[in-house]
C-alpha cells in the first residue's frame, strides 16, 4: 500500500480533530514534496545540482509553509489552494501547542472549517450547510454525536480536496 493511501486510511481512525489535523498535515506535506520537483525546470542538471539540494531532509524547502509559498509565487497553485493549506499548517502549529487534545465539537474546529475555502464554493457548500444546521440546534447527546461526526467526515473531506487541488494545478 502506498504511504498516502495508509495515511488517508489513518484519517479515518483519527479520534480527535488533533489526531485528524496532524495526518493531514503529514499528507499535504508528502503531496507538496512529491510534486515541487514538476515546478521546476526540467533538466537533469537543474535537478541535480539545484533542485535535489533544496528537498533534502534538512533543506530549506521541507516545510509546508515555504513549499506552498514558493508554487504560490511561481503561479503552479490558486490563492484558494495556497489559503486552504496555510489554514491547514496554521492549525497543526495550533493544536500542537496545546496541552489538550481538540475533538471533533470544538469551536476552534468550526472555526477552521467556516474559513476553507473549498467548502465556501462549488458542490460541498452544503457541507457548511449542514454542519450549520446541526451546531445552531438544539443540542441533545444524539445531534451531538452526528455534529461530530459529520465535522469529521468533512475534515477529511477537506484535506482529500486539498490533495487533488494540489495535484490538478501543479500537474495539470
Amino acid at each position: 500500500m502506498l504511504l498516502q493511501d495508509e495515511l488517508l486510511d489513518a484519517l479515518e481512525q483519527c479520534d480527535s480533530a488533533t489526531s485528524l489535523i496532524e495526518a493531514s498535515n503529514k499528507l499535504i506535506n508528502q503531496k507538496l514534496k512529491k510534486l515541487l520537483p514538476n515546478v521546476f525546470v526540467q533538466d537533469a542538471l537543474v535537478m541535480e545540482y539545484a533542485v535535489v539540494p533544496l528537498l533534502k531532509e534538512n533543506g530549506p524547502l521541507v516545510t509546508t509553509d515555504v513549499a506552498s509559498k514558493l508554487m504560490f509565487a511561481m503561479g503552479k497553485i490558486s490563492l484558494e489552494t495556497y489559503a486552504d493549506i496555510g489554514l491547514f499548517d496554521q492549525m497543526y502549529e495550533y493544536t500542537s501547542k496545546q496541552s489538550q487534545v481538540l475533538t471533533f465539537g470544538d469551536d476552534m474546529v468550526y472555526d477552521f472549517l467556516s474559513n476553507q475555502s473549498n467548502l465556501s464554493k462549488g458542490k460541498d457548500s452544503f457541507y457548511l450547510d449542514s454542519i450549520n444546521q446541526l451546531k445552531f440546534s438544539s443540542f441533545d447527546s444524539f445531534t451531538q454525536t452526528r455534529y461530530e461526526s459529520l465535522i469529521k467526515t468533512v475534515l477529511k473531506l477537506c484535506c482529500e480536496n486539498l490533495l487533488e487541488s494540489i495535484e490538478k494545478e501543479i500537474l495539470g
